[in-house]
């Protein structure tokens, strides 16, 4: 992902879903640039609007065999018919994170909502006990209220000193992780019907997350009930996962984009020049790791 605009955006179309938390944004013109924005390498076209971003728990992708925590996935449509561009920033466990935690504590109001519907109805809430057995038959409903009663340790309020909604832009992900370079490939959708129309860009390098964050945003995701039936709503397994599988790769078929490709604008303006030379990759990159290029035709999958 190179180029995007930092602008504060808002957090208010808000879904917690099946699989993730959502946050979508207005289609509008062009030229609007109201909406985050960035301009995708390979000839994508300027600054195309995000449609919405997703997060995860755990992380769909892997890097050089290594899992991580979460991930966000933000979705841009290019209406040329190209299909869909989706930018990833992985998440590992480490510092506090406010930009993160602003999202977590907006869909904590979503959360809320159900859980309040639900409770005045006169119907079950996630507050009742149960008896936690072991058995595990694929109930949703089981597992939601076994991760409510068997984790309440874990679920304080971590919004004391937060900013709840507002302004918020998800580009700035990157700029914590403080690379501009990803691996890039050719992929479906996550979800059915698992079209083969998409083009993943993913950031090289994780941002972070507390131990804290992950177990609220595991709160919110797992035992989120709908406010019209009080059901709830989510499909994780019994490993706390709403992931898709782990797909095959085929590395040859990866394209790992580098600071030979191009560096950052600001490191344009400051050194004159559009890319790096090989063999210098560890003055720019902060993950200068598998540097080796794809061979063949990399978008080919």
């Amino acid at each position: 992902m190179h180029r995007p605009l930092l602008g504060n955006y808002s957090l208010n179309s808000l879904e917690i879903k099946s699989h993730s938390l959502r946050i979508s944004y207005p289609r509008v013109d062009k030229e609007d640039l109201t909406v985050p924005s960035a301009d995708i390498p390979q000839g994508w076209g300027k600054f195309l609007h995000v449609a919405y971003c997703e997060f995860k728990v755990p992380a769909s992708h892997t890097l050089r065999n290594e899992t991580f925590v979460a991930e966000m996935d933000c979705y841009i449509i290019q209406k040329a018919g190209r299909g869909l561009g989706v930018f990833t920033i992985l998440f590992e466990i480490g510092s506090f994170n406010k930009l993160l935690d602003q999202a977590i504590c907006a869909f904590q109001t979503v959360w809320q909502t159900g859980k309040n519907a639900c409770s005045r109805g006169g119907r079950r809430d996630l507050e009742e006990e149960v008896d936690v057995v072991d058995n595990d038959d694929g109930d949703n409903d089981f597992r939601a209220r076994k991760f409510e009663n068997t984790n309440t340790s874990m679920f304080r309020d971590l919004q004391e000193n937060s900013k709840c909604g507002g302004g918020w832009n998800p580009f700035e992900f990157m700029y914590q992780t403080k690379s501009w370079h990803f691996y890039g490939y050719k992929g479906t959708l996550m979800e059915p019907p698992c079209s083969q129309i998409v083009e993943y860009r993913v950031i090289d390098t994780p941002a972070e997350m507390s131990k804290g964050q992950l177990a609220e945003m595991k709160r919110i995701l797992f035992t989120h009930q709908d406010p019209n039936t009080c059901q709830y709503t989510s499909v994780h397994n019994k490993f706390e996962s709403v992931a898709r599988p782990l797909q095959p790769s085929q590395r040859s078929r990866i394209h790992r984009c580098t600071c030979r490709d191009f560096i950052s604008d600001e490191q344009r303006r400051k050194e004159g020049r559009k890319s790096c030379r090989a063999g210098t990759e560890k003055q720019w990159m902060p993950n200068p790791t598998d540097l080796v290029p794809a061979r063949g035709e990399q978008w080919d999958l």
